[in-house]
């Protein structure tokens, strides 16, 4: 019997019939595209929306769930993934903008092999994504991606890989959720765009600014009801779902800009779950009479990420990686994890999970050394030839003081703390830093076109991690890549592509340590800490756990011994 039959929920309740998950957000995504978007606030509105073939398991990531795809063989000679897809599976309603409402589709082989299309298409914004299928050494087109996506029929699907991926079952499996086809290849008319969907510029340009990139469409256990900027989203549960029921028949995500705003509302009880990213007042809110009286509940958990400062290389002070390490020297770490974070974060000296076998623990996190700094300084020619305070240097017949905009997130007190720490430091070194708050939505443009000099910012990881998309040189050209940085270094390039093609597991190791040791002497960044994810949440939420991979819980599982109930 499936389990939808059963209707018993992950959490092993039967669905309520009028219970509502009401969580937030603080920014608005610039678009619901699964392809195009890659913020967390987008693949929070996804998460119950849209499927993957396949998805790792919370409780055990080494081991595969089934999703979309019911079984998959793996040919080891051939390289090749044979799918077999799950029957019977809808995607759920859809309305043109002119009010027609489309065709009942049921997903099929062809929305995957119209994923991978999308992705593949050089025109689509979607470089970061798009760089696992990359061949970084492709001579021409013929062989610049490394999988071939065939239907078999209408449930079959293969995928095969031109060369050994020690992350090939990732980037099959999970590499993105599956968008419909029926909904992306049409117009607002409904009328078909292009049928040449891995190549055609016109339906890359149709797909970039799609009609249905402000709604959702999939086959998940929620189905999108609206989403209005500087208001919020809303899902009600898909009552035809494959799989187990959601517990809840209605969840809400309610836009609150102002972290302290939600904090309020997190302790009334106003909302039901929410992350308190300043460290601060989640220590604060130790003290509330709701946390004090067991209504509201306060969590802090490890969370697979990451916070940095990156630096644009292509700028004239940072193109000396002895300019990065006097910065990186210059920094005061230790101080921001106690004074910013309440000692809830780790410090950590590359992109790698410390502890896990990718990390090379020989590696220790960049000292606070100011004597250290101004040496480094010296020795790369930047001297105070005025007498104002800041560094200069002659560079291409020009004098370019040591100076700086660090761009940081507007909206985070904690952020301002950490770059204040930061510009007075540096200032001690003869660096100025002129700190520049920036709303999300800039941040982003910023970034994708690498308008900016430096940033505060934070990566999370996936279980397994690819460097190449991060720190590739091929990448740091491209402005819709996640090499915003520019950074670029040919040695580590052939590392990084040899461990793409290694599946041996003892020489993966050897490489990311070669990886690790490459990027920790060229500075890009200053690898700051791993901070512990904080948040709130109502009394009234059961069986929830916190787990390895992101985004550190699975709301599938929750349930509540109260209702909070909602207008039909």
């Amino acid at each position: 019997k499936s389990a939808r039959k059963a209707q018993l929920t992950r959490g092993g309740k039967a669905p309520a019939k009028n219970d509502l998950l009401l969580n937030y957000y603080g920014d608005d995504p610039d678009t619901l595209n699964v392809i195009t978007s890659n913020d967390t606030v987008s693949m929070a509105f996804h998460r119950f929306v849209y499927e993957y073939l396949a998805d790792r398991k919370f409780s055990n990531p080494d081991e595969w769930e089934p999703m979309l795809a019911e079984s998959w063989e793996f040919d080891e000679k051939t390289l090749t993934f044979k799918i077999n897809l799950r029957k019977g599976v809808y995607w759920q309603p859809m309305k043109l903008p002119n009010g027609k409402l489309l065709p009942r589709t049921e997903f099929t082989s062809a929305d995957v092999k119209f994923t991978f299309d999308c992705i593949l298409n050089e025109n689509i914004e979607a470089a970061s994504l798009r760089s696992y299928y990359t061949n970084p050494n492709a001579k021409d087109d013929t062989d610049k991606y490394r999988i071939k996506v065939t239907v078999i029929d209408k449930y079959t699907v293969k995928v095969q890989w031109t060369e050994p991926y020690f992350l090939a079952d990732e980037f099959t499996l999970a590499g993105s959720q599956i968008i419909p086809r029926h909904v992306y290849s049409v117009d607002a008319n409904g009328e078909p765009i292009s049928l040449d969907f891995r190549n055609s510029r016109e339906f890359a340009t149709a797909f970039n600014d799609h009609w249905a990139n402000t709604q959702m469409c999939g086959t998940g256990p929620m189905i999108f009801e609206s989403w209005r900027k500087e208001d919020g989203a809303s899902l009600t549960r898909n009552e035809d779902y494959w799989g187990q029921p959601f517990y809840f028949d209605r969840l809400e995500y309610r836009y609150v800009s102002n972290p302290q705003t939600a904090l309020q509302q997190i302790l009334q009880n106003d909302l039901d779950f929410g992350a308190i990213p300043e460290k601060d007042h989640y220590i604060q809110s130790k003290s509330h009479a709701n946390a004090q009286a067991g209504k509201v509940k306060l969590v802090d958990y490890d969370y697979p990420g990451y916070r940095y400062m990156g630096f644009n290389v292509r700028r004239d002070l940072f193109a000396d990686k002895r300019v990065r390490w006097a910065i990186s020297h210059a920094v005061p770490v230790d101080d921001i994890v106690d004074k910013v974070y309440h000692g809830l974060a780790t410090r950590l000296s590359g992109p790698f999970l410390p502890g896990s076998t990718a990390n090379d623990d020989s590696l220790t996190p960049v000292p606070f050394d100011l004597e250290k700094a101004n040496t480094l300084l010296d020795e790369a020619g930047w001297k105070d030839s005025d007498g104002n305070g800041i560094r200069d240097k002659m560079i291409a017949g020009r004098k370019v003081d040591a100076s700086f905009d660090l761009m940081i997130y507007a909206e985070s007190p904690q952020y301002q703390r950490i770059a204040e720490m930061i510009a007075e430091n540096c200032r001690r070194i003869g660096i100025n830093v002129r700190i520049t708050p920036t709303q999300w939505a800039l941040m982003l443009q910023n970034l994708r076109k690498k308008e900016f000099d430096a940033t505060i910012l934070g990566w999370a990881l996936s279980w397994k991690q690819d460097p190449f998309q991060i720190f590739h040189g091929s990448q740091a050209d491209l402005q819709e890549s996640s090499n915003s940085i520019g950074y670029q270094n040919p040695e580590l390039d052939k590392v990084i592509e040899e461990l793409r093609v290694t599946l041996d597991k003892e020489k993966q190791v050897e490489l990311y340590h070669k990886i690790h040791k490459f990027i920790y002497d060229d500075q890009p960044y200053t690898f700051l800490f791993m901070d512990k994810a904080t948040a709130g949440h109502d009394a009234r939420l059961e069986n929830i756990s916190f787990y390895k991979i992101r985004p550190g819980v699975d709301a599938r599982e929750w349930y509540s011994t109260r209702p909070r109930p909602h207008a039909r």
